[in-house]
């Protein structure tokens, strides 16, 4: 099949999509700013959004099937703008729920988990179609660059986010104007998508379930890599799910607050994501992840000693996360281009994806049950229940780092 060498313009579209992609889920995915505060003003428990955000991690588990439509369309063009198109209609069937008086939490999680699961189906297919047009070395300047614009992305809308839900009332009005601002990215989006020359992804051809799921399995170094994302996808969805629930409801800070820590922490990411990608062309992918890693882990337990009265050790906790972050997703990010750099890319990201899904569905499952079961005012050691899990998250990325330190890969 054709080789395709890198396009600048090509390169920069593709960029553009991405920019408008960060900017439509920095408003519409569970977690965020906008979602919590729906959904709190739409009346859920703590436990109803938990198990929403629990949910959503499993329609990673639809990724096994990607590479199946992928060969029915034979066409990333194709299924990304059809996967991406599901996700927005099925998205904006949200606008209704103020209007309903009952059943909104059912609604609402079979509405998100509806719509996240088109982006699930396009699988890895968005990223392979992009790859195409990258060569090795360039990679990490490239990837790095993907993460300074979503880094951009991070300062902006938060400030916006927070300014707004500050400085109004929490009303349907409110909610609709955000929701109705958001398609103008969701239609531009898809517009560039159409703009994009359409890079036939290199295949083996059509693939069975058995064949898809057995196939990474058998890879001795990509089973490890599985095994690794699995155990920092459970201590990532362990407690990072409940950050903005806890930050809003129990520490009492402002969404203004929360806004000004996220894109002051964006900014410093910003700067920093070419170095961190400079230093994985430079030093490897092993030391950069291990080092970030251990620094991240650690970070967590500064959670101990937030509290409604010292707010600046929450400004620290994000900015130093951050930071950490960013240099450990880049790194991660090459791990596993470098291992799945054959035609058989997106059925080994399907089922790495499908996997860790199930085991970040059980971690956000697991520590919901026990913040419904044990009551927020309930302390030990002065640390409330949301407190624990937090400092058990950084336990958990601790026994995934010593995991995947210990192997060559």
């Amino acid at each position: 099949m054709k080789k395709f060498r890198l396009d600048i313009k090509q390169k920069n579209v593709f960029l553009m999509c991405i920019a408008l992609r960060n900017i439509f889920e920095a408003i519409a995915m569970p977690g965020n700013l906008v979602l919590t505060s729906f959904m709190i003003f739409l009346g859920l428990a703590d436990y109803e959004m938990g198990y929403i955000l629990g949910f959503i991690a499993l329609t990673n588990v639809f990724q096994l099937f990607s590479p199946m439509i992928y060969e029915k369309f034979r066409s990333p063009k194709k299924m990304v703008l059809v996967t991406r198109t599901l996700r927005f209609v099925i998205f904006y069937l949200i606008m209704l729920l103020p209007f309903l008086e009952s059943s909104r939490f059912i609604i609402l999680l079979f509405i998100i988990f509806t719509s996240v699961s088109f982006t699930s189906l396009m699988g890895g297919t968005f990223l392979a179609w992009n790859d195409r047009i990258i060569p090795m070395d360039r990679k990490g300047r490239y990837y790095s660059t993907r993460n300074l614009i979503g880094n951009g992305v991070g300062i902006v809308i938060p400030l916006c986010v927070g300014r707004i839900l500050d400085s109004y009332v929490h009303t349907t009005r409110l909610f609709m104007i955000i929701f109705i601002v958001s398609i103008i990215f969701a239609v531009g989006e898809i517009l560039i998508i159409a703009k994009l020359e359409d890079y036939p992804l290199v295949t083996k051809g059509k693939l069975s379930l058995k064949q898809t799921l057995t196939l990474p399995l058998k890879d001795a170094k990509y089973r490890q890599f599985i095994i690794f994302s699995l155990l920092w996808m459970f201590a990532w969805n362990f407690g990072r799910p409940f950050f903005n629930i806890y930050a809003i409801k129990y520490v009492k800070l402002s969404y203004g607050f929360i806004a000004f820590v996220s894109s002051f922490t964006a900014i410093i990411k910003l700067l920093l994501a070419k170095v961190w990608g400079a230093g994985v062309d430079r030093y490897g992918f092993k030391k950069i992840l291990k080092y970030t890693g251990l620094c991240f882990m650690a970070t967590h337990f500064l959670w101990f000693f937030i509290s409604v009265d010292c707010h600046i050790i929450y400004f620290l906790f994000f900015l130093l996360n951050g930071i950490f972050m960013i240099g450990f997703n880049i790194a991660k990010f090459n791990v596993n281009l470098k291992l799945t750099d054959h035609e058989h890319r997106l059925s080994y990201m399907a089922v790495n994806a499908a996997i860790t899904a199930v085991f970040s569905f059980l971690s956000t499952n697991i520590s919901t049950i026990v913040i419904r079961v044990i009551d927020p005012s309930w302390k030990i050691f002065s640390l409330d229940i949301f407190q624990l899990l937090f400092g058990i998250a950084g336990i958990l990325y601790l026994i995934a780092l010593i995991y995947i330190i210990k192997k060559d890969l």
